[in-house]
């Protein structure tokens, strides 16, 4: 039998997650990690819909039947997703106890309720312990599913509660193979501007959704100048380089509350790039395009400097995250790493 059959890739997981559904033994909570674009949101959409599937004889979920149409589309009464407000930054214990309490109540129609929580690295610790009492005691037939891109803001209590599934991240090769075969936008820029096409894969880390949003050509001016921006701030955290520039280069981000922190995210994973590279040459990149990008942008900074900046840029983010004036961070950042 086939298992989710629209998350491309992540075979071994699909699998195991489809066998177990199969078999009657389904954990009551799944924590799905992976960048954004990697499918966790397709592969959750996809267990609510192979809980319920009134098809299935073939292919898990089928697709095909009202009840996964339905749940595709979030349409269905039973699946239910929490996804943070663009205006904040974080989701709040009012929001997750009020998903809490529809979870004590019976289903309208489905065999399974399904719970879908975006962003729950984005909980509260408050919100998190309010959850934390159903996932140490779900009430029947209730499946809960975290997805998040990383783990360090998840607590070792909800962590130990739930099923954790890492989202694949795939090779260039691969991912050129299946952007081309879902994207006739893609398919259309392999054949005509084929550098181009490459230089689109290589930067899109392994994701998938990442590459689409590249591609795009509207899509791709936003994402090139959001990376322009985050290249600039890693040219002036060099120790050479002056407070005015850092300063420039970090004032010079988004300045609404989401948009700095998804920079500050985006600047943590090139940070992480160059540590990596520092330590192990030739492991694989996730903001940066291939190793010679790595190395001309670290060439003038230790590892010892690149930990510092790092550690100092994600404790601001969790300023920014707690409601803290944006400018007034951003400005402390910059301090703070002249200092180092």
């Amino acid at each position: 039998m086939e298992f989710f059959p629209e998350l491309i890739g992540n075979g071994s997981t699909k699998n195991r997650i489809g066998s177990s559904i199969l078999s009657g033994r389904i954990p009551h909570a799944f924590l799905i990690d992976g960048d954004a674009g990697s499918g966790k949101t397709t592969l959750a959409l996809g267990i609510a819909a192979a809980l319920n599937c009134e098809g299935g004889k073939d292919v898990l979920p089928c697709g095909e039947c009202g009840v996964c149409k339905r749940i595709k589309r979030r349409g269905h009464p039973d699946v239910k997703l929490l996804e943070k407000s663009r205006e904040r930054a974080s989701i709040g214990v009012s929001e997750v106890k009020e998903l809490r309490a529809d979870m004590f109540l019976s289903a309208t129609e489905a065999r399974y309720k399904v719970y879908i929580i975006s962003d729950a690295d984005k909980l509260t610790p408050e919100a998190q312990n309010a959850l934390l009492i159903v996932l140490e005691e779900p009430p029947p037939s209730v499946v809960i599913i975290l997805l998040c891109e990383g783990t360090d803001k998840i607590l070792t209590t909800v962590k130990s509660r739930t099923q954790y599934i890492a989202m694949s991240r795939f090779s260039r090769s691969e991912l050129s193979t299946y952007v081309g075969a879902i994207s006739a936008e893609a398919e259309r820029l392999m054949r005509l501007d084929p550098e181009k096409f490459d230089t689109v894969i290589a930067e899109s880390g392994g994701v998938i959704g990442r590459a689409l949003e590249l591609i795009d050509p509207e899509r791709s001016r936003e994402v090139k100048e959001r990376r322009d921006d985050i290249l600039a701030v890693i040219s002036a955290i060099s120790p050479k380089r002056s407070y005015a520039e850092l300063h420039s280069a970090f004032v010079s981000l988004p300045t609404k509350r989401q948009d700095t922190l998804s920079a500050l995210e985006e600047l943590l994973r090139a940070l992480s790039d160059m540590i990596k590279h520092k330590r192990a040459p030739g492991a694989e990149p996730v903001f940066f395009r291939d190793a010679e990008s790595i190395e001309n942008a670290c060439a003038e900074m230790s590892e010892k400097h690149l930990l510092a900046v790092y550690e100092l840029v994600l404790a601001t983010h969790e300023t920014i995250t707690k409601n803290a004036g944006i400018a007034a961070a951003l400005a402390k950042l910059a301090s703070e790493i002249k200092l180092i």
